[in-house]
């Protein structure tokens, strides 16, 4: 990935945090965010607490290898608790009426389900993940007795200077069962769908284009049979964007491709 895609996959992989024993998110998709900028003020607040700031920091390209960026990113974890015009809540937590949500939860409570996250990021499609805190800040008044507590994390990532969209790996096929292994593309923030598909010859393609496609879904095997005289390739098809439709294809990569 690079500094732009692994951004939106903190984005992604923040979002889907739960506490722990439930299904319950943590901040959800309407309060994590891309943010350019130090933590916000008043004002800027999202209208909703916690919520989480991903911020892209400084890139540095690696001297032996230049496609590749060691590039920094800040996570910014924000609590407010109604009633708390000391803070102590807002640090410790409050009264909960469920461990399971969100409400009167502490940025101790929240930011442990944070790193927990991220530190599970330990290697994703080549970037290594590396994560360091600087600790609870002091509570900020807000006004009219409110206090919020925000608490920040550095993730330093290994990154592809360009963008990139792996292939599923260990393509197979047994009788007419086709599968594959998902590697690190299941779990990305483009996913689409897999696409299983074949050309004529023996020389695999080099892109999605001249593909006749068999298989079109989600899931990891199909039935097909297979015919000599093809080689056949399984791509991921992407939307970076995140609206609908397809808008990237996989690169054909060892593993990918099967020659009958």
């Amino acid at each position: 990935m690079n500094p732009w895609q692994m951004a939106q996959q903190l984005k992604h992989e923040l979002a889907q945090v739960t506490w722990d024993g439930s299904t319950n998110p943590v901040f959800g998709t309407r309060s994590v965010y891309v943010y350019a900028g130090a933590p916000p003020s008043d004002e800027e607040h999202p209208p909703q607490f916690p919520f989480c700031l991903v911020t892209i920091g400084t890139g540095t390209p690696d001297e032996d290898h230049p496609e590749l960026i060691q590039q920094t990113f800040n996570v910014v974890v924000a609590v407010e608790v109604a009633g708390d015009p000391l803070g102590e809540q807002a640090v410790i937590g409050g009264s909960r009426s469920s461990a399971s949500r969100s409400s009167g939860a502490g940025i101790a409570q929240v930011a442990e389900r944070v790193r927990y996250a991220i530190q599970n990021l330990t290697t994703y499609d080549g970037a290594s993940i590396i994560v360091t805190g600087s600790g609870v800040g002091s509570p900020s008044t807000l006004g009219r007795g409110r206090q919020v507590v925000f608490d920040e994390y550095t993730v330093e990532a290994l990154c592809t200077s360009q963008p990139h969209f792996p292939a599923p790996q260990q393509l197979t096929a047994v009788g007419t069962t086709w599968s594959w292994e998902a590697g690190p593309v299941a779990n990305r923030y483009d996913f689409v769908r897999y696409v299983l598909g074949y050309r004529g010859g023996d020389t695999p393609a080099d892109a999605f284009s001249g593909i006749t496609p068999v298989y079109q879904d989600t899931d990891l095997e199909t039935s097909h049979a297979p015919a000599a005289g093809r080689v056949y390739h399984v791509f991921a098809e992407y939307n970076s964007t995140g609206l609908s439709g397809v808008r990237e294809y996989s690169d054909p990569e060892l593993g990918s491709y099967l020659r009958l």
